[in-house]
């Protein structure tokens, strides 16, 4: 009786009335988070066949099996790293939660037809399961102040993750060239063994042009693709009264190396009011000493009545 069943399969499979099983799409994401879900997805089109059953499997281990026909459709097989939503899972859609490092692997739907043919198609693809960084990246080596001149120096150390994150210095939202970047240097973390940390450091000097309408923005960007990104940014203020931290207004002069014509000019293009001229200053000074004798007296006379 079967032989004449599977002879009157092929003669419809021969005659056009059963064109065979299709893989639409087969959904399987390439990058998951340690803890979080996953939804794998399995599209098919009968072409006039009966559907007998769709199989999961992870790493050829069946985990996850719908046959239409038996009393409970669904059914599910203990697997390392496989926790399935049986609530959330059907024909087309299997939800896994709580993923592990053990979930990453290869995954394949099989998706087969009823007798007498069985026929049988699949497709496969790979799962990576990354840990991501419990905190975001932090800054270390800040000063309280800075003024023009000053040498910047900062790491830039990303959490624990696998991989490890990819980290890039920017300053007022753009890339940091080369030169000033060293590193990134790598490290065991102490919070979870199995995960690295990045340390990326930064070395610029700070200088009237790397401020934006009075603020220098250094930001810290750590990234894993594509799950994950996060970042610190830091903002230094500019002072107003920042060359009276450098020099008086006269080593401002007889030192030109201290603020070079450029830095002068890029002051005035900035809107800071003008230094004081030489003449001004010889003036102020001459002032004072013609108040001088003045003074002196009126210091006498209070030391006599007292």
């Amino acid at each position: 009786m079967f032989g004449w069943l599977s002879l009157f399969g092929l003669v419809l499979w021969n005659q056009g009335l059963v064109e065979g099983i299709r893989l639409l799409e087969l959904r399987v994401p390439a990058h998951a988070p340690e803890g979080g879900a996953a939804l794998l997805g399995c599209q098919y089109d009968l072409e006039g066949d009966q559907l007998y059953s769709v199989k999961w499997y992870k790493n050829q281990r069946e985990f996850y099996r719908y046959v239409p026909n038996n009393r409970v459709p669904t059914s599910h097989f203990p697997t390392p790293g496989i926790t399935v939503d049986i609530t959330r899972s059907s024909s087309t859609v299997v939800a896994l939660t709580h993923l592990t490092q053990a979930s990453a692997g290869r995954y394949r739907c099989e998706v087969s037809g009823e007798a007498p043919m069985f026929a049988t198609v699949y497709e496969e693809k790979d799962i990576t399961i990354h840990y991501l960084p419990k905190t975001g990246p932090r800054i270390s080596g800040l000063m309280n102040e800075y003024d023009i001149g000053d040498r910047v120096m900062l790491n830039c150390t990303s959490s624990g993750s696998r991989p490890e994150a990819h980290l890039k210095w920017l300053i007022n939202d753009r890339p940091v060239v080369r030169d000033h970047v060293r590193g990134p240097w790598y490290r065991v973390s102490r919070e979870r063994m199995s995960t690295t940390e990045t340390i990326l450091e930064l070395r610029f000097t700070i200088m009237p042009k790397h401020f934006k309408k009075g603020v220098l923005s250094i930001k810290c960007q750590a990234v894993i693709a594509p799950l994950y990104q996060d970042d610190v940014v830091h903002q230094i203020l500019w002072n107003d009264n920042y060359y009276s931290t450098i020099a008086s207004p006269v080593e401002i002069f007889e030192e030109n190396q201290l603020l070079p014509s450029p830095a002068l000019n890029e002051m005035k293009s900035l809107g800071f009011p003008p230094l004081p001229t030489s003449e001004e200053i010889t003036d102020n000074a001459s002032q004072s000493q013609a108040h001088l004798p003045c003074i002196v007296l009126i210091a006498l006379m209070l030391r006599f009545i007292l």
